[in-house]
């Protein structure tokens, strides 16, 4: 190595090769393919889980069972119970009524002109409180930063404002986002709480965001994820949580804290939602130079997955160190298993740490 004459600087980052960013069009328009993700929500609620996603908004909303506005002065109503409780839920910390308020008025105009902007139109959603959203401060989770309301937008923000989607306020974190728990006890932020067991925690860092989805509070929240940020407090409320490929959704707008590794993703109550929002949101921004050689986001085998082949390796021994409970259920899963995969057991025993000497 030493001998080696390398010109090229070093790269602290994912690049992508240009050639990679050739646009391949798909055989239908991705409005048709997202129409089909939505309809694939349909079947959730027969597995056990009861979460409202995308789809009973937008069937609501088209059929004039509710309007936005509806739905706003409802999440309002809870966002101030959530505040009351004890323990209080703090998956939301900064909220604006009059902000809720009129993105779901123009919402509602919207669909009462049928002139909706996307899918996401009337759709409540909440961000990190890693990214700038006016007119909140920008903290992430501390008490030292952010110490005047935001004026611009991270471009996420923009985006899902551009969309339509109702902004209910900046969620929760871990400070500074170094911690996997989600507590933080700060006077601005509190120790957010995991909707099936308050005295649980969420899992971190972006706590509140897989906080608020589980609640019920909206059915889309935005967070980030260098090591598990984003799918560790998914996990650990039940709900669907994305890790996106480096660069695909800009991050600009939200604080550096280790941006060679940290992306952004949505956390939502199914894969299809996660899919539709990953698609509105993923796209070049010249303001993130990172996410501008990108190819466009395709969602075709997303509509009727194919599992075949599939292999799940899971390592028993590191399993079994669980709740007898969840042993129990993933070891009838592992029998019941779905014939398009198979199961196949691994070690990971070069993982484990020796003793001391």
């Amino acid at each position: 190595m030493r001998s080696l004459d390398i010109h090229e600087d070093p790269t602290f980052i994912p690049e992508v090769a240009a050639e990679v960013t050739e646009d391949k069009s798909e055989a239908k328009s991705t409005s048709d393919i997202i129409e089909q993700l939505v309809d694939t929500r349909s079947d959730s609620a027969s597995n056990g889980f009861s979460f409202k996603g995308i789809k009973d908004y937008l069937e609501c909303y088209r059929s004039g069972k509710l309007t936005p506005s509806q739905v706003a002065t409802n999440i309002i109503a809870v966002l101030e119970d959530c505040d009351k409780s004890t323990p209080p839920l703090r998956a939301i910390v900064q909220w604006d009524r009059e902000q809720i308020m009129l993105m779901a008025e123009a919402s509602t105009v919207r669909y009462r002109n049928k002139c909706t902007l996307s899918y996401l139109d009337g759709i409540p959603v909440c961000l990190k409180e890693e990214f700038k959203v006016v007119p909140y401060h920008h903290r992430a989770g501390t008490v030292y930063l952010g110490t005047e309301p935001e004026t611009e937008d991270a471009t996420v923000a923009r985006k899902l404002r551009e969309a339509g989607a109702i902004i209910i306020g900046v969620s929760n974190m871990h400070e500074l986002g170094t911690g996997t728990t989600g507590c933080n006890p700060n006077r601005y932020h509190k120790i957010p709480r995991n909707p099936y067991k308050p005295n649980h925690y969420t899992g971190g860092s972006s706590s509140g965001s897989a906080a608020a989805v589980a609640a019920g509070l909206c059915p889309v929240a935005i967070g980030t994820d260098g090591g598990g940020s984003v799918r560790i407090p998914a996990s650990f409320c039940g709900v669907v949580g994305l890790k996106g490929t480096f660069g695909r959704i800009s991050s600009y707008g939200s604080l550096p804290l280790s941006y060679s590794t940290v992306s952004v993703g949505p956390i939502c109550t199914s894969v299809a939602d996660a899919a539709i929002v990953y698609s509105i949101l993923a796209e070049p921004d010249p303001l993130y130079p990172y996410g501008l050689k990108q190819p466009k986001a395709t969602l075709a085998d997303m509509c009727a997955p194919d599992l075949k082949g599939l292999k799940l390796g899971v390592d028993w021994t590191f399993f079994k160190a669980c709740d007898a409970e969840i042993l129990s259920i993933c070891e009838k899963g592992k029998e019941e298993k779905s014939t398009c995969f198979y199961m196949c057991r691994v070690f990971l025993g070069e993982m484990r740490h020796k003793p001391v000497k």
